[in-house]
């Protein structure tokens, strides 16, 4: 309590709260999620809206070596909590060691991702590029129109990309490290499917990221921060990482006399274990995507409660597009009804479920229906009384915005809270 209360008055911005958890988690080799929760609640950073923003949490029966890389495409998703990959690829989930003679330390915590962002196809015997690419995703959906901040940290290093490459073709297979550009980041409301993302299925759809870094990448062994701000047009809630574009269009630090010589040479080989092999491995951390002027904190719900009888909650707080189970994120938002109820246990609450006006009238009735039950359930779940519940749905009949523009129809997707009898 005391290192809250210390911290609350003395780092005032966010930068000065990371380097405090930064330094402080690699000072104890603690993992950063046992921290976290052990400490103080300032190093997550709650603005973040990426889940899982530094491959820390991994899944219960997972099991992450440290100084390997991944062998399987199934891996990297079966390991790191709430990322996925796809088909093509073996994105890594790096651990770093002290005796890891490639990887000492990865930015904070214990694990990075590694992802090949640039090896032609020549150099593989493909007919396609070889890039990986892994799915993120995010607690709340973007909301569009307004400006984020997107930041990661990197780490561009030929000794990590040349023992990667050993360890799959050999150590005989000549490795030119390669320094490029390329670094996007796609958005999606939707997750996409396994073999949506691949260098081939790029090209076909020309899917273009909405954040890009296509300047050459240059760390010099060290972890540097990569920054930008985008204002998204859709409620995005996933995103996907990796080289969008051909290793052809993406600028590199290799002249052309270079390359004609390495394809010239790789032209005379037939196997691609022979082949000289031209490979950006990029390591990835601390992924931060979050309001670049985030709002004055909301009206706590107690308060808004007692004074306006009313509390709304998004839609998209609570659920997923168009579900109408409740997401697990749902739950800390919710579990201060809870605390609401119990502290007024006479409450008798109304709660109603909204729509915007997408889809059948029909449609929307029902899962505004369903989506107002679920709270009911997980409250009543939670011990509050049913008889002093009373759930609705209105479908898209009671807007409180335009449906003709995004923000609109966002703020019509809701569930609201109303206080009957106290």
């Amino acid at each position: 309590m005391y290192l809250q209360q210390y911290l609350s008055h003395i780092l005032l911005n966010k930068n000065e709260v990371e380097t405090f958890c930064r330094n402080i988690k690699q000072h104890l080799h603690m993992r950063p999620s046992l921290f976290l929760v052990l400490l103080f609640p300032y190093c997550s950073l709650a603005q973040n809206l990426v889940i899982n923003p530094s491959f820390e949490q991994i899944k219960p029966d997972a099991v992450v070596v440290a100084c390997e890389f991944t062998q399987y495409s199934y891996d990297f998703p079966r390991r790191a909590a709430n990322w996925g990959g796809f088909r093509d690829g073996t994105p890594d989930l790096l651990r770093a060691a002290e005796n890891c003679d490639w990887l000492l330390q990865v930015h904070t915590g214990e694990q990075c991702l590694g992802i090949i962002t640039y090896l032609p196809a020549e150099d593989v015997g493909q007919r396609t590029d070889f890039h990986e690419y892994v799915q993120g995703q995010l607690s709340a959906p973007l909301k569009p129109g307004l400006k984020y901040k997107l930041e990661c940290w990197v780490l561009n290093d030929s000794v990590i990309a040349k023992t990667h490459l050993s360890k799959v073709y050999g150590p005989k297979t000549p490795v030119v490290p390669v320094r490029s550009g390329n670094l996007g980041f796609c958005f999606s409301v939707e997750p996409f499917r396994l073999n949506e993302i691949s260098p081939s299925a790029i090209a076909a759809t020309n899917l273009r990221p909405q954040v890009n870094f296509a300047e050459i990448i240059s760390t010099h062994g060290q972890w540097i921060k990569l920054s930008t701000t985008f204002v998204p047009d859709r409620p995005f809630q996933h995103f996907t990482v990796g080289n969008f574009s051909s290793d052809k269009l993406t600028v590199n630090n290799l002249s052309p006399e270079n390359h004609k010589a390495i394809e010239q040479k790789n032209a005379a080989l037939a196997a691609p274990i022979d082949k000289i092999k031209r490979v950006t491995y990029l390591c990835v951390d601390d992924i931060y995507v979050a309001l670049e002027n985030p709002p004055p904190p909301p009206v706590s719900l107690e308060k808004a409660l007692l004074k306006d009888k009313k509390y709304t909650f998004s839609a998209g707080v609570l659920f997923d597009s168009g579900k109408a189970d409740l997401r697990p994120e749902a739950g800390p938002a919710l579990d201060s009804l809870v605390a609401f109820l119990q502290k007024f246990p006479e409450t008798v609450l109304g709660i109603s479920g909204h729509t915007d006006d997408v889809g059948t009238e029909e449609y929307n009735l029902d899962l505004s229906e369903r989506r107002a039950k679920s709270v009911q359930d997980y409250l009543e779940i939670k011990g509050i009384r049913a008889d002093h519940l009373r759930s609705r749905g209105f479908g898209e009949t009671r807007p409180v915005a335009d449906n003709s523009t995004e923000i609109g129809r966002q703020s019509n997707r809701r569930v609201e809270c109303i206080v009957l009898k106290k």
